[in-house]
């Protein structure tokens, strides 16, 4: 056996145990979650550690979802025009999981030069990709990521639902066969026969489903028509090309001004407020657009731990608020006593603060 056919047998067994064993795949990724913050701060190298550790877990639940989309079909098939859009979606997914590691490990690696360095190129990558998403296949307002995880407990429900029907389609499929035989034995004509056939079988089976036309019900986390993309406005679409730039003008103006100015921060927070306030009214957004908007103005409460704000005004009052909560209410020191002790790290890196 060759490499290859041992490298197909492995990643066909992977995904027949995905498949077999959701629970347990479940509970692997959740382990590598945690695992990420109990190294936080305990080890040598923690930090390139706990985010290995951290972003392990989000590639394991971005390739676990892949499986389980494609095991229960609960994305209709799409077109070959469209399959860039997907390709396009899962890179920018992928850059958005992995920028914090690839920052950190970098600067470990290379130092400060290198560690700019990759964040410029990520950047860049990102606005490419979104731009592409926003020009070439419409995607308007788009969220951070790009494909969110997939809600398993739904899916759990949707595929007992499907095997029921399905269930049920091969028993009215039995009947009509058995109803044909006898018709057929009879010497009826086979016009009644398949009359009788289609009278009995009121739902189409799986592999004769028209997959330009799903139905809604079996596909609770693919593209539904009241999911589309909404088409943008001029205005809209300036102001999405304002926050898909955002990051690159930030990165510019701190090259050119330096870390400590404040003229980045103006310059960023006003793109921020600009962007949202030229989207206007959300009210004929979809829900997945009316909550990237809502998670974008959340977002602007990010300031307030951006420098050199942080560093001149909320540092001190925010360490004294969680010393007072650690010290008065009881279990909450487990928490934010290591949190503490990692907040000057966490601040540093450049994607936790900047990336939203």
């Amino acid at each position: 056996m060759d490499m290859s056919e041992l490298l197909k047998n492995v990643c066909e067994k992977y995904k027949r145990s995905v498949r077999e064993n959701p629970d347990t795949v479940g509970q692997v990724e959740t382990t590598f979650r945690l695992l990420s913050y109990v190294i936080a701060g305990r080890l040598r190298n923690a930090q390139v550690l706990s985010e290995l550790m951290y972003t392990s877990s989000n590639l394991l639940v971005f390739l676990n979802d892949a499986i389980l989309k494609q095991t229960a079909k609960i994305i209709p098939k799409v077109s070959a025009s469209q399959e860039p859009s997907g390709a396009a979606a899962g890179t920018l997914t992928v850059l958005e999981y992995v920028e914090v590691f690839v920052e950190v490990a970098a600067n470990k690696l290379w130092g400060e030069v290198g560690k700019w360095i990759v964040i410029a190129t990520i950047q860049i990558c990102k606005a490419t990709l979104r731009f592409y998403l926003l020009a070439t296949y419409k995607h308007g307002i788009q969220p951070m990521p790009p494909i969110a995880p997939l809600d398993r407990q739904l899916v759990s429900k949707k595929n007992k639902e499907a095997q029921q029907l399905t269930e049920q389609e091969d028993s009215r499929t039995w009947r009509s066969w058995i109803q044909k035989w006898f018709y057929c034995s009879h010497d009826l004509h086979l016009e009644t026969v398949w009359e009788s056939h289609e009278e009995n079988i009121s739902c189409p089976s799986p592999g004769h489903e028209d997959m330009g036309h799903p139905h809604p019900d079996r596909y609770p986390c693919g593209r539904r028509k009241d999911l589309a993309p909404t088409p943008l406005s001029r205005q809209r679409v300036w102001a999405e090309t304002l926050h898909i730039v955002k990051p690159i003008v930030h990165l510019m103006s701190m090259y050119g001004f330096g870390l400590s100015s404040w003229k980045p921060w103006l310059i960023s927070c006003g793109m921020d407020i600009s962007s949202l306030t030229m989207m206007g009214d959300p009210a004929d957004l979809n829900q997945n657009e009316k909550g990237e908007l809502r998670r974008r103005t959340f977002m602007l409460l990010y300031y307030l731990l951006r420098s050199p704000f942080y560093d001149r005004y909320s540092q001190a009052k925010i360490i004294f608020l969680m010393k007072i909560l650690a010290d008065n209410i009881p279990g909450t020191s487990l928490l934010i006593r290591p949190l503490l002790a990692y907040l000057p790290t966490w601040q540093k890196v450049y994607f936790y603060v900047w990336s939203a």
